[in-house]
């Protein structure tokens, strides 16, 4: 690659990088400042600082609703919505509704909401927003309304520790900073050839191809959830989080365990296995959140009773 054009290059992407470390207003004016260079690499790149200040603003609650909708939208064109189960379906709300009163986060826009995935995998997900999805898979294979808990306050954690919103910002950022590169790489290289157009052309399409490998394909949310899932302090975070929303609702933390065995169990692909850490290291980091809260949990057969009779319509 030509000398000018790769300092061109490096200039523009480690500008871009450095500049991401620093506040969205201060992104946004330096933006405006590089905009009115007449060089138009420089250009290029306080224009695309500005696309990077817009991408790190914060998502509202209105935000993460509509966004958990579209992704909820693309999970049930993957995973079909179980219809034959109503009462179940009732009684997994009925149980989330109980989690969320005694948490951090009661109330969101437009509220919690849990559906059933029609799919033999053990597997469970949530969207930013408050949706849930359980799989028929994972409800039969529980025996106990405090396992059924366990699950959806994993699901709750993940909504209230924005962990879903987290990962969106990601992507948008580096969405906005890999198209800053490609776009600065190309008009570098559009001026650098047309002040050398007895250069060979092949030059610049190998540039341009270059260019175009920078930008790698975003996934969607919706394909971290189910192809990837979150990182592994995220889901340990999680586990702590539920661990201890469940025992403030009143169920038996120690179901968090039970269920974490369940799936250590499940040699099966996809599901929990795919999309979440080893199960062995999640029990290890369960175990020390357990140690240091209170594990009585109240009306044990009561629970039970009720969860034979609700679930009857799906085991």
């Amino acid at each position: 690659m030509n000398k000018s054009i790769m300092k061109k290059f490096l200039i523009s992407f480690f500008s871009v990088i450095l500049l991401t470390f620093t506040s969205c207003e201060t992104l946004s004016l330096i933006g405006d400042l590089l905009g009115q260079e007449s060089d138009p690499t420089v250009a290029a790149v306080g224009n695309s600082l500005k696309s990077i200040s817009k991408a790190s603003e914060s998502i509202t609650p209105e935000n993460e609703y509509y966004i958990g909708r579209s992704v909820a939208a693309s999970i049930t064109a993957a995973y079909p919505l179980y219809k034959n189960a109503k009462l179940t379906q009732k009684y997994l709300n009925d149980i989330c509704s109980a989690l969320v009163l005694n948490s951090d986060v009661p109330y969101i826009y437009k509220g919690y909401y849990v559906a059933i995935m029609d799919s033999d995998e053990i597997n469970a997900m949530s969207t930013p927003g408050g949706h849930i999805f359980i799989s028929r898979g994972l409800i039969q294979s529980t025996e106990s309304e405090d396992a059924l808990a366990a699950v959806i306050a994993h699901e709750i954690a993940h909504i209230q520790l924005k962990h879903s919103v987290s990962a969106i910002k990601n992507s948008r950022v580096t969405s906005a900073i890999t198209s800053t590169t490609k776009a600065s790489v190309l008009i570098a290289a559009d001026k650098h050839f047309s002040e050398n157009s007895s250069l060979d052309n092949d030059l610049y399409e190998d540039l341009k191809k270059s260019a175009n490998e920078l930008l790698s394909s975003q996934e969607e949310i919706v394909n971290a959830l189910v192809s990837s899932g979150f990182s592994k302090e995220q889901e340990y975070q999680a586990d702590a989080y539920a661990i201890r929303l469940m025992s403030r609702a009143g169920y038996d933390p120690s179901q968090m365990l039970e269920m974490l065995h369940k799936i250590e169990d499940n040699h099966t692909k996809g599901g929990w296995n795919q999309t979440h850490p080893k199960a062995e290291k999640r029990i290890k980091e369960a175990q020390k959140v357990l140690k240091t809260i209170n594990r009585k949990a109240s009306d044990k057969n009561v629970r039970q009773s009720r969860f034979e009779k609700m679930t009857s319509d799906i085991m």
